[in-house]
C-alpha cells in the first residue's frame, strides 16, 4: 500500500527516487524550502498526513518535549547512500504498519527502536 512521506533536507535524493520508484507518494522539503523549520516541516507533514523522513535528532525533541503531534515519524542513521537504502527498505518491509499508525521509529544498523506517542 502506497504511503505518503515527507523527506527533510538531510535525506538523500537517493531515498526519494527509491520510495517514489515502490509507488510511494513522496514531497521534500529540500524542494520548496531548503532553510524551513522544523516546526513549519512538522506543521506541513500533519497537515497533508506524511511521515517524516530524516536523519535529524531534532524532529524527536520537539516531539516529545514539546508535545507536538505528527503522523509518523522515521529517522534513519546517517549512514552512506546504499546502507540507509537497505536499512529504509528493512523498515519498510518490517515496521510500515507501525509508521502509518503514527509511531516514531528510530533506525539504526545495530538497533530498530518504536515509540509510541
Amino acid at each position: 500500500m502506497a504511503m505518503k512521506f515527507l523527506l527533510d533536507v538531510n535525506a538523500s535524493g537517493a531515498v526519494s527516487e527509491y520510495l517514489q520508484n515502490l509507488g510511494h507518494d513522496v514531497l521534500s522539503v529540500r524542494d520548496v524550502d531548503p532553510q524551513m523549520s522544523d516546526t513549519k516541516i512538522l506543521e506541513w507533514a500533519n497537515r497533508d498526513r506524511r511521515i517524516i523522513i530524516t536523519t535529524d535528532l531534532d524532529f524527536e525533541q520537539l516531539v516529545w518535549q514539546n508535545n507536538i503531534s505528527h503522523c509518523g515519524l522515521l529517522r534513519l542513521e546517517n549512514l552512506p547512500r546504499y546502507e540507509r537504502l537497505v536499512l529504509l527498505a528493512k523498515i519498510l518491509s518490517e515496521h510500515s504498519s507501525v509508521l502509518e499508525q503514527g509511531a516514531v521509529v528510530i533506525a539504526t544498523q545495530e538497533k530498530i527502536r518504536i515509540r509510541h506517542f
